[in-house]
């Protein structure tokens, strides 16, 4: 594995909605056990290698070891090795295969149809299903597809519950204790493994949340709860439900939550706040004071639909989460209560939070109160961390501060792993995370893990991340450098500066195989860029070049005696540094300006417009929609006359009205003259000159 290059593909709950729908089929399996995966990738020759991790309910992630085969899959189909690498389902015959199951089953899709097969490829159910799911723990029963109706089968591929339910692009499961949500003659209702209907096709919504001993079936705008043996509970109502995400939001144990509703306030308030930039730019506290102030008001029922906590008597009220507990506030004061309804944490606090990322929830609330915050578990006990004053929260981690303005970390458990002794601490947003914490301690920065191991020694100038997880070190004498992970040099202490490049992950695959990282570099006043061997790729000899171009090509926007072109990520020459200015290449054309004049030229460097025009706009849509198609075209001004050229330079029009430029092209004309070191332009031009590093 040390040679492969392993990607986290995305975070949490956000990979959820976004993956592929086969895919989905996996983590519902898991879902079943209150867990979803997370898979990793290893490249590999010709195929990428998923390894299972597991993630739970509390948000903690298990690597799942001991798997005796591991999938495999290139852009169109998939396959599995063994743990040795031997190839035991080759590629090229499924277009998806699930993990193995318990009982050694593998949900396969080949030629347009999805069944079972085992890990020797004997077909376990045929392939006859437009859509298949994997089998309910509670009732070992799949969801299966054929001509647009769903219905269950059991793992001889026997048909247990007729194939008579709506499909609507996904299938619906089974869930404790034995029930499913179906659709029927575009209705909802609930049966249970043997097809009886607990709750009758006659609703247009259902809402069942596992573990839960209620359902809630919607009519249009109103809502009731039934018991899981089709028990009306409650009268139906149009109080609206707030939710949240259960996954890691939920208590281990969620069952028979009090049900969060409200009445929703000024809808003009609400509508003007939510555009609102200091709205935007607020913190969670003052956007929750910002709310309150629209006259929205929470109540909590039980099941029956009792009210345990009546409308008016908070302002602001969470979803019952951690320790079976929920916060609430009224006129800036929070506190928290249990499900019963009673303050357990009296209103005294200005602001309360269980701090989360995607849907990694912590495990603590923090209270604030005054200028002082108390971390305190699931039940209410204080978790003995002195001193904090203040704090954030930064990509699931919880930096605080002391009244001696010095900072430590603390987990999403409570638990303090860096006390407080730096002037500086923070890790940077990069993908994947840089491997630690950049801290600064008696004038000096260095580089720390999260349980305060020392990886780089308080010695740097001042430390920075790029890309890839990389962390550049400035040295006292202001020479930077990167090392790798096992502390050894990567980027020798020679340059003046590093920077990052953005190529495109598959361009960078074709023309720089086996190379992770390219990086810009300035030495002696010039700049150029090297690989993470420290091998010289484009020679450094340059005044500026661009790390990273918005709708831009692989390629370096490049300045050198004050002028400016563009160059590829090898060194070679595109358009020649001679212009004044070079803009974006669009539709294989750009504009350039030399001697105060503007033309135009092909990616290929062939004249289309000399430089000989006052001004020029490329009227080039980057966006196209609807079917209605704008023809591209050069605007130029030459002499007080407009003109327009087509991109081959050939003149489509002369002598075009200003009223018709003017109401065209108004907003652009009022543009300041373009430049490339405007980095408004996305064109992120790196200049010599090294880096500014405050003493």
């Amino acid at each position: 594995m040390a040679d492969e290059n392993i990607i986290l593909e995305i975070e949490k709950y956000e990979f959820l909605r976004s993956f592929m729908k086969a895919e989905m089929k996996f983590l519902l399996t898991v879902f079943f056990l209150f867990t979803f995966t997370i898979p990793l990738f290893c490249q590999d020759k010709g195929f990428t290698t998923h390894i299972e991790y597991t993630t739970d309910s509390l948000g903690k992630t298990i690597l799942q070891t001991g798997l005796k085969y591991q999938r495999i899959s290139n852009n169109s189909s998939w396959g599995y090795k063994d743990t040795i690498g031997n190839i035991v389902i080759p590629l090229d015959k499924y277009s998806f295969l699930n993990p193995i199951d318990e009982q050694g089953m593998i949900l396969a899709k080949k030629d347009g149809k999805e069944g079972f097969i085992d890990i020797n490829q004997n077909i376990l159910i045929p392939f006859i299903y437009d859509d298949i799911g994997v089998f309910s723990e509670c009732v070992d029963l799949a969801p299966a597809v054929k001509n647009k109706k769903q219905g269950f089968i059991n793992r001889k591929g026997e048909t247990i519950i007729p194939f008579e339910y709506d499909y609507a692009s996904y299938v619906r499961y089974f869930y404790e204790p034995g029930i499913a949500v179906l659709l029927k003659n575009g209705k909802y209702g609930v049966i249970n493994a043997g097809n009886k209907i607990i709750v009758p096709f006659i609703y247009s919504k259902i809402d069942f949340e596992r573990g839960n001993e209620f359902i809630i079936a919607w009519q249009q705008e109103k809502w009731a709860c039934f018991s899981t043996t089709g028990k009306q509970l409650s009268d139906f109502n149009n109080f609206e439900i707030v939710e949240k995400s259960p996954l890691g939001f939920l208590p281990k144990d969620s069952k028979n939550l009090p049900i969060l509703v409200q009445i929703e306030g000024d809808k003009k308030y609400f509508s003007e706040l939510y555009s609102n930039t200091k709205y935007m730019n607020a913190s969670t506290k003052e956007q929750r004071y910002m709310e309150a102030q629209g006259g929205t008001k929470f109540a909590f029922l039980d099941k029956n639909h009792n009210f345990i906590v009546p409308f008016d008597k908070y302002d602001f009220a969470d979803v019952f989460g951690l320790g079976r507990k929920a916060i609430v506030a009224n006129k800036g004061k929070y506190g928290i209560i249990d499900e019963y309804g009673e303050l357990v944490l009296q209103l005294e606090n200005d602001f309360i939070e269980r701090p989360s990322i995607y849907s990694n929830y912590a495990k603590i609330f923090l209270a604030t109160k005054q200028n002082t915050v108390t971390v305190f578990d699931e039940n209410l006990n204080v978790i003995p961390t002195k001193g904090i004053v203040s704090y954030w929260d930064w990509d699931g981690n919880l930096f605080v501060v002391n009244k001696e303005n010095k900072i430590g970390l603390i987990d999403y458990d409570g638990k303090q792993s860096i006390p407080f002794i730096y002037d500086t601490l923070y890790n940077e947003h990069s993908v994947p995370r840089i491997p630690g914490f950049i801290a600064k301690k008696d004038g000096f920065y260095g580089f720390v893990s999260n349980e305060n191991e020392i990886i780089q020694p308080f010695k740097y100038k001042f430390i920075y991340a790029i890309k890839n997880g990389n962390v550049v070190y400035v040295d006292l004498n202001n020479k930077v450098g990167i090392f790798h992970k096992d502390g050894k040099i990567m980027i020798p202490f020679e340059y003046d500066a590093i920077y990052s490049t953005w190529y495109n992950y598959s361009y960078l695959e074709k023309e720089f195989p086996n190379t992770e990282n390219i990086f810009i570099v300035e030495k002696d006043g010039k700049i150029g860029t090297l690989d993470e061997e420290n091998n010289v790729i484009i020679p450094i000899i340059y005044d500026g070049l661009s790390g990273w171009v918005e709708y831009g090509p692989e390629a370096h926007f490049v300045k050198n005696n004050d002028k400016y072109g563009i160059i590829s990520p090898k060194g070679d020459i595109i358009i020649p540094i001679e212009y004044d200015y070079v803009g974006l290449p669009q539709n294989g054309v750009i504009d350039v300006r030399k001697d105060g004049k503007y033309g135009v030229v092909s990616w290929k460097n062939k004249e289309i417009l000399p430089c000989i025009y006052d001004n020029l706009i490329l009227d080039i849509p980057w966006f196209e929609f609807g079917e209605e198609k704008k023809k591209p075209k050069i605007v130029v001004l030459q002499q007080n006359i407009w003109k327009y050229y087509d991109l081959e330079g050939n003149l489509l029009q002369s002598n075009v009205p200003l009223k018709e430029i003017n109401e065209k092209y108004d907003y652009m004309l009022n543009w300041a003259e373009p430049s490339n070191e405007n980095y408004d332009l996305g064109r992120d031009m790196k200049l010599k000159g090294g880096l500014k590093i405050k003493n």
